[in-house]
């Protein structure tokens, strides 16, 4: 790779000397060849071309014609001048290749012949036709993928390729020349082929090594979005690519073999042809910093996964006690400075006491509802674990008393101070207050939402009797901040997180927190969270009053005060019933599992930026999973028409219905069923009483006249006679 990189950095006085000792070695000339590639690339092919010449002679006297061949054909084909180069390549391809059974036919096929008025096409094609050879892994751009040859058959001029689907198919030679890219051992593209699941472990246990082969790619340079693609095209994406991308940023910033600058989202990561000082280029890093935020980040990462050496350290921490010192810089990032200095060190800066020492001394607000001034501050920290550091700050701001001084200020606690703070008070003894506070947030749900869940999680286990509000009252508490999160969690990843962990607490488990504090509820109660829900919420906290009211009373939903199948449940019949199952298990079990395949193969294509297998098959999961969780909700809200209690001489679900159309006269006759429900039964039409032509006739009885509301107008009718659809009774 380092000739690659020399080329493409244009350090070409340093490229002639590494060549030179190339020369006298037996290594390879893979890295070479791409660098006479890029040399072309670059229009400065013709300094090579004497290079070239003695390299390929001196490889023809070490009995190595093959690769100096390969050399004056790469310079060949880069732009060097064919009257110099081409009747020794033909001698050297002549003693490299002559005695293969293969020879005459690749030869002739490609035209690489000495008369020939220019050898750069033959050549290509020759060299092209060369690389196919048994095991070599190979991508098909237009959609195949991955694959690798399994057999050459120079008699039929034919090459066979086995793809990672399975499939295995023959391509005649000149168009596996013209559609094949062979892949180097090296690209991760076929090590992903050849072991997906080992480049896995590879890219977890040495990160940097999978870097270099990303960077190798793109002559030692690469951008976050590059390495990205590269990634997913061996499936490391999401949550994984993430992690694996922080741990790398972090190894090759630390590293003397790498360069790294830019933003983590934008960063462009440079392979080092001579090896630096960690030192330095921390030294540096921290010099060009923007801010004191940013001083901070980079020293907090070299404290991460590993003890980094003691001489980062000292420049790490120095950096960060001088930047904080900077009294233009935000109050809360010095702070949040101070207190990473005080946790490796054990000792509080004094300069953090006394910036601190007006908050403390500021006068507490005589409304119980406004936060103390310090408090504020806390709260301004940049995150959870500087808040939760400020904790700990608390008793030596205000002495032995300090569990009294805040105590009563729990609710105003920052997010990362509410656990340590309810552990210590009530490891202290403080429960019974603690609990007020609780109480006092039940009535409040939304003022602390963190400080809620800890307080739910940390009680809802134990018997809260007396004037505590009861277990009803809790659940509605908690209830409204769920649906609350709901609503306002969207682009906030603190009330995201809060939010799984609420319901978490109130679905998880074989007997659910919410299922127990509503046992006893009343069926006005549980209607009252069912209105609740109006404003949207998990759809498990749903299935769970759904089950509670359902329990109570099979018609429950009917006895709000409409008929049965104006309420949430979906009914339909057993068949109906089958038949939306089976689609599910269809979408779940095997078109889901085909998409997820799809994406792999969409993946090993290459550049996900313009790839539009890939596009296809994420825009397809999207829709999928969509499909799917819509599919789950709907079978948890249903019900079947054999156990509803359809009313006499009603059109209802479960009835056959004959109506006459009144400006036509014509009669007919229509069975009101389930969405899910055969078009036809016993050849009478079927119709979901959810369409439009059920809804103008549910409820009406026989001699009414109703108007129906269809997509083609209004449709006057009268019903002549209504009659039960018999069913086979399913047992409750």
């Amino acid at each position: 790779m380092i000739l690659s990189i020399l080329v493409a950095r244009e350090k070409w006085e340093a490229f002639d000397d590494a060549w030179k000792q190339l020369m006298g070695t037996e290594d390879p000339i893979d890295d070479l060849l791409n660098a006479l590639r890029l040399a072309g690339e670059k229009k400065r092919i013709a300094r090579c071309m004497g290079m070239a010449v003695e390299h390929a002679t001196l490889l023809e006297a070490a009995d190595r014609p093959a690769d100096g061949a390969r050399i004056l054909g790469q310079t060949l084909i880069a732009g060097g001048n064919p009257a110099e180069l081409t009747d020794q390549l033909m001698r050297l391809s002549e003693a490299g290749w002559g005695k293969e059974s293969w020879w005459e036919h690749y030869r002739d096929l490609a035209g690489l012949h000495a008369g020939a008025p220019d050898l750069r096409a033959p050549w290509r094609a020759f060299a092209s036709m060369c690389a196919l050879v048994n095991d070599t892994v190979v991508i098909h751009p237009g959609g195949w993928g991955l694959g690798s040859v399994t057999r050459v058959l120079p008699e039929t001029m034919e090459v066979e390729v086995t793809f990672q689907s399975g499939r295995k198919d023959r391509f005649p030679m000149k168009s596996a020349v013209d559609i094949f890219t062979t892949l180097p051992e090296s690209d991760l593209r076929a090590r992903f082929f050849r072991d997906p699941e080992g480049l896995k472990k590879a890219a977890k246990a040495d990160p940097l090594e999978i870097l270099e082969a990303v960077l190798g790619r793109h002559h030692g340079k690469a951008t976050t979005a590059q390495i990205r693609n590269a990634l997913m095209g061996i499936g490391i994406e999401g949550s994984a690519w993430s992690a694996w991308w922080r741990k790398v940023r972090k190894l090759a910033e630390n590293s003397e073999w790498f360069e790294v600058a830019g933003s983590p989202q934008k960063s462009v990561v440079t392979r080092l042809i001579e090896a630096k000082s960690p030192s330095d280029s921390l030294d540096r890093q921290l010099q060009l910093a923007a801010n004191l935020a940013h001083v901070h980040s980079k020293v907090r990462e070299l404290f991460v996964g590993h003890n980094p050496e003691e001489a980062l350290v000292t420049i790490g921490i120095q950096a960060l006690e001088e930047a904080a010192r900077n009294p233009a810089e935000p109050i809360e990032e010095r702070l949040a400075a101070w207190l990473f200095l005080r946790d490796r060190s054990g000792v509080t800066p004094p300069e953090a006491l006394e910036a601190l020492a007006p908050y403390v001394q500021a006068a507490v607000p005589t409304d119980p509802s406004e936060p103390p001034l310090i408090w504020t501050l806390f709260s301004a920290l940049p995150s959870l674990k500087d808040q939760e550091r400020a904790a700990s700050l608390l008793p030596e701001l205000y002495g032995e008393g300090w569990v009294d001084v805040c105590l009563p200020h729990l609710q105003h606690a920052a997010r990362g101070m509410v656990r340590p703070l309810v552990e210590t008070y009530v490891k202290e003894g403080h429960e019974k207050e603690v609990l007020e506070t609780y109480a006092l947030l039940l009535s409040r749900p939304l003022r602390a939402p963190s400080l809620m869940v800890t307080l739910a999680a940390r009680f809802e286990g134990e018997d809260l009797a007396g004037d505590f509000p009861t277990p009803v009252q809790r659940a509605q508490a908690l209830l409204s901040l769920a649906s609350h999160l709901y609503q306002a969690r969207r682009g906030e990843p603190h009330l995201t997180r809060v939010s799984a962990r609420l319901n978490t607490l109130l679905t998880a488990g074989e007997d659910p927190l919410l299922r127990r504090l509503l046992r006893e509820a009343e069926p006005d109660a549980i209607r009252g969270i069912e209105a609740q829900y109006g404003r949207g919420i998990d759809s498990e906290f749903e299935r769970i009053t759904t089950e509670l009211a359902l329990g109570l009373d099979r018609q429950f939903f009917a006895a709000q005060g409409g008929p049965f199948w104006q309420g949430p449940v979906i009914w339909t019949t057993k068949m109906g019933l089958a038949s939306r199952s089976a689609e599910f298990r269809l979408l779940t079990d095997v078109k889901i599992p085909e998409n997820q395949d799809a994406i792999g193969r969409a993946a090993s294509f290459g550049d996900l930026s313009e790839n539009s297998e890939w596009e296809a098959a994420i825009e397809e999961q999207r829709n999928l999973t969509s499909r799917a969780k819509t599919m789950e909700e709907e079978l948890r809200h249903t019900d079947l028409i054999e156990n509803a209690a359809i009313p006499q001489d009603t059109v209802a679900p479960g009835t056959r219905v004959r109506y006459r159309e009144l400006e036509s006269g014509q009669e007919k006759e229509v069975v009101l069923l389930g969405p899910w429900d055969p078009e036809t039964l016993g050849g009478t039409p079927v119709v979901s009483y959810r369409a439009p032509l059920a809804q103008g006739m549910l409820g009406r009885h026989e001699g009414d006249t109703c108007t129906l509301a269809l997509p083609g107008g209004g449709l006057d009718v009268l019903i002549l006679e209504i009659h039960l659809q018999e069913f086979e009774t399913v047992p409750r």
